[in-house]
């Protein structure tokens, strides 16, 4: 498998030196990460009401994507299960539960046009509040790539724990850090060509080689703590996916249904873009962003964004903030709307390597024609404590 030459960036003046490496200097198309959370949040309240009321809910998602030169395959699932009864005695406890499935492959045309591709995607949800299942597929031209950082962030998350138990005796060099991300990237090409149950070993190897030419290294070879070290990064403490780049899709496609039961097999367009910029090594924001016009008996425009921005203020605590606006609106704009925005802002805890404690703060906004539910007529705030759990 080919690999892209690294270039040095600013060396550090003195081995005592913090090094001034960025996330964006990692540019090896082979990596791959996967992430798998379920969160659950609930409120019960009693006294002074007929009965007593509670909302729960309980989401997951999982999230994929493998990378080599020439092509970019993503997966994500999410799932959702709502549960509530009102404070009346003629409120009924009421659930609904939902999923959604989205696949899409990026296909590089060539080296020598490096951001020019083509892309299928499809997609499918289900909800059982909604009228239909939402099914789409479309496919099209893009431009522009995003890198996954991840595999640099864990290099430095290494370096951090190594020196802080005096198994290294300096900061690595910036081109030694993105060897170590290269190798780290490449876990699941180790997988398959070593096996499951024992590519650690070869893996660990390489990286042992890497950290042993960077001169760094207290010793002649990995210790036992170093290697319990590594096996607390790569595999027990959080760390999200970090990314850098942008890109733009334009396509075409067919809709098979939607939510709102008004499209069928109806010709539409597609338009997307991906934006990601790290700031800093602890900083990270995303935006994505897709725009679909639904061409049949019922024109329907659809647009979905989402910008985030996260913060590690320390390996324990995280800041995690977005923007979520949905649109959707089908012919007469005075008739069919529904507008949705959404600000939280999140502070999870890690209280062990796979359990987070979580306190967000929402406020919701709402806006439907016809208005056929006016309970969401005022903005929606919450404060909610939750527990959210690392499957991987």
């Amino acid at each position: 498998m080919k690999h892209q030459t690294f270039v040095l960036a600013t060396l550090c003046a003195s081995p005592g030196l913090a090094t001034a490496i960025e996330l964006t200097d990692f540019t090896d198309p082979n990596t791959a990460f996967d992430e798998a959370y379920v969160d659950f949040n609930a409120n019960v309240n009693s006294g002074n009401q007929d009965q007593t009321s509670y909302d729960a809910l309980l989401t997951g998602f999982y999230n994929k994507r493998d990378s080599t030169d020439k092509r970019v395959v993503g997966l994500r699932v999410d799932g959702n299960l709502d549960a509530s009864r009102g404070p009346n005695a003629a409120d009924d406890s009421v659930d609904d539960f939902g999923f959604s499935v989205r696949a899409n492959r990026d296909a590089y045309f060539s080296e020598t046009r490096e951001k020019l591709f083509y892309f299928i995607s499809g997609d499918y949800a289900h909800q059982d509040s909604a009228i239909d299942d939402n099914l789409g597929v479309s496919g099209g031209i893009g431009y522009g790539r995003v890198w996954n950082a991840t595999p640099l962030a864990k290099a430095l998350r290494i370096q951090e724990a190594l020196l802080s138990h005096g198994l290294f005796t300096a900061d690595m060099s910036d081109d030694a850090l993105l060897a170590l991300a290269a190798v780290i990237g490449r876990e699941e090409e180790y997988q398959a060509r070593e096996g499951f149950d024992v590519y650690r070993g070869v893996w660990y190897a390489d990286m042992e080689r890497v950290i042993i030419d960077s001169g760094v290294l207290a010793g002649e070879s990995l210790s036992a703590l170093a290697t319990v070290k590594l096996d607390e990064v790569l595999f027990d403490e959080p760390i999200s996916a970090r990314r850098h780049g942008w890109l733009v899709r334009a396509g075409a496609g067919v809709q098979s249904s939607d939510f709102a039961g008004l499209t069928d097999n109806d010709p539409k367009l597609t338009f997307q873009l991906e934006y990601a910029k790290p700031y800093g090594l602890k900083g990270q924001l995303i935006e994505l962003a897709s725009y679909e016009p639904i061409f049949g008996d019922n024109t329907l425009q659809q647009f979905n964004n989402r910008l985030s921005y996260s913060y590690e203020i320390s390996d324990r605590i995280d800041w995690v903030n977005a923007w979520e606006l949905s649109f959707q609106q089908a012919d007469d704009a005075d008739k069919t709307r529904f507008t949705t925005n959404t600000l939280s802002s999140s502070f999870l805890y890690h209280l062990t390597n796979q359990l987070d404690l979580g306190v967000t703060f929402a406020a919701v906004d709402s806006d439907d024609k016809p208005n056929l539910v006016a309970s969401n007529d005022e903005l929606s705030t919450s404060a909610n404590l939750s527990l959210r759990y690392r499957v991987k």
